[in-house]
């Protein structure tokens, strides 16, 4: 039987796509530099080869992103394409305690990573906090063909921005002092990296007629941005790499890692310049009343056009600020969601423990990275790699099975909203509702539902969401609001033991020779240790009652 036309189209595809496929090569100082983004404060911030901010990353669907990253900090630092899976890849994934070690300092490691995705992404540091000290850039994907037609396309990176170095806020975040604690601190708005009184920085150009994808990424570390523009509809077009149909909305929030495309039509004459507004909603101390930092752009058509006005109180805004549901959300690529082998219920609290600090926590298990790398764990330890213990208390593994259809039921008690990341996969969104009310109220996904990987949980709120183990590794699920990490908010998932055993076998010898340059043993179980020898494994600290 003589193959079919499709058939030989979609393989004349496939390999037009194999021979067109690159390496995109970039060599990677990562030091400390100057900079002052919004002309109101100069500080120490990380830059690559002497600048900042870092440049923008651009690949093209199969090729290989290849960065060599020196580490001329005095600290250990790492690189994380946010929302690649990584698959075969784990150990380029770039979480300290987990994948890796840590570059050390005056260390080279270099990233080898194959580009199986398109859409909006994002490079940021994933050691510490220093994705709030700058380290961190656009990453875009491109298919050989998009969804949709656009005549421009615009990246707006939206940045929440501190005036101290990230290790002074989490100094004061994990005080034991509630009044140091609970001492306001604010972040400024950057678009693009440049932001402050001078509006003329952050505009916004169009001309009449066109219409523009704005990909929107909210690089903030604390907080989630709301964005629109006065007198403009846009129409949602990805959300976290995913395409989907498209969805009219004048007005968008995005938490801290998600992305979302959308379209924008311009005006038919340029006789007005408009408004955009970038609002940060902060929700990063507890106790503190949920702060809405309003920041306005120009959308600018001519230079000579007036700014269309409209009242300060909203009464003629055209944009609303209601939260941007995703469940209904339909992706382009349908896909049936998994089903439920394992549940994973996870309370999500805040509370004073018992060593007088505030920790975040799952079910009241506070995050602490184990010392040695979780995935050399689990190719070090044989057949005890299936036993969570080998891993460390603290770590909270969860090991899965080859294939295990996974069901994450999160229920925030907090007054402040979660953005949580899933690190080596797309979740399905399942439902979502607020705890006090009634079932008929929850809004809950249809036979294809919208899938991302980084899922927003308002306060009082509860989300479900699945994913299919099919993606050998050790893979870390975490608040992306970078502080409440810190403060305890993380989780890992150990992908089929076996699996990592098989396929990841082949350990870059510089992500070793960075280990052994930083101390830290490659082999045993979480505290360095043979097989399930946890003694001294800390399970505290504890809540306390009563907060």
């Amino acid at each position: 039987m003589l193959p079919s036309v499709t058939f030989i189209l979609a393989l004349a595809l496939a390999i037009a796509a194999v021979t067109s496929a690159k390496r995109v090569e970039l060599d990677w100082n990562i030091t400390y530099v100057q900079a002052n983004p919004d002309g109101l404060n100069e500080r120490r911030v990380i830059g690559i080869n002497g600048k900042w901010p870092p440049p923008v990353v651009h690949v093209d669907l199969n090729d290989t992103l290849v960065i060599k990253a020196h580490n001329k900090l005095d600290v250990g630092t790492t690189l994380h394409a946010h929302g690649f899976h990584q698959n075969g890849t784990n150990f380029y994934d770039g979480v300290p305690g987990h994948t890796e070690c840590g570059i050390a300092p005056n260390a080279t490691f270099t990233y080898v990573i194959p580009v199986t995705q398109s859409g909006t992404f994002w490079l940021h540091g994933h050691y510490s906090a220093q994705l709030v000290d700058g380290l961190r850039t656009p990453l875009i994907s491109h298919p050989p063909k998009e969804d949709y037609e656009y005549d421009e396309d615009m990246i707006l990176m939206l940045e929440a921005w501190y005036h101290r170095e990230s290790e002074a806020i989490y100094d004061q975040l994990l005080s034991t002092s509630q009044e140091i604690r609970d001492a306001p601190f604010l972040p400024f708005m950057l678009i693009n990296s440049a932001g402050g009184p001078d509006l003329n920085r952050t505009k916004i150009r169009m001309q009449p007629g066109k219409t523009y994808r704005l990909r929107l990424i909210n690089a903030s570390p604390t907080g989630m941005v709301r964005f629109g523009i006065e007198q403009h509809t846009m129409r949602i077009i990805e959300v976290d790499s995913i395409g989907t149909e498209i969805k009219e909305t004048n007005s968008i929030q995005l938490s801290a890692g998600q992305r979302t495309s959308v379209l924008v039509t311009a005006k038919d004459t340029a006789e007005h310049n408009y408004i955009f507004h970038a609002d940060i909603f902060t929700d990063m101390q507890q106790g503190i009343a949920r702060a809405t930092l309003p920041y306005e752009g120009i959308v600018e058509y001519s230079t000579t056009a007036p700014l269309l006005n409209y009242t300060k109180d909203g009464t003629n805004s055209t944009v609303d600020w209601e939260f941007t549901q995703d469940v209904d959300l339909v992706p382009l690529v349908k896909i049936p969601p998994p089903g439920v082998h394992r549940w994973v219920p996870l309370e999500i609290a805040t509370s004073i423990y018992t060593d007088r600090k505030e920790h975040m926590a799952f079910n009241n298990r506070t995050y602490a990275m184990p010392l040695v790398p979780s995935l050399l764990t689990a190719l070090s330890t044989g057949y005890q790699a299936y036993f969570p213990d080998v891993y460390g208390f603290k770590t909270y593994p969860v090991v899965l099975d080859p294939l295990e259809d996974v069901e994450i039921a999160l229920f925030n008690k907090d007054v402040s909203s979660h953005p949580f990341h899933l690190h080596g996969h797309d979740i399905f969104v399942m439902a979502r509702g607020m705890l006090a009310t009634a079932p008929a109220n929850d809004i809950t996904a249809g036979p294809f539902p919208v899938r991302r990987d980084t899922i927003t949980v308002p306060p009082k709120a509860f989300a479900i969401i699945r994913f299919r183990a099919d993606n050998p590794g050790v893979w870390i699920f975490h608040c992306h609001m970078q502080y409440h990490m810190e403060q305890g908010l993380a989780m890992a998932f150990i992908e089929s033991p076996r699996g990592i055993n098989v396929h990841l076998n082949n350990v870059p010898k510089d992500l070793l020779q960075n280990c052994e340059a930083m101390g830290i043993p490659t082999k045993g179980n979480a505290l360095g240790k043979v097989g399930l020898d946890m003694s001294n494994d800390i399970h505290g600290p504890y809540p306390l009652t009563g907060f």
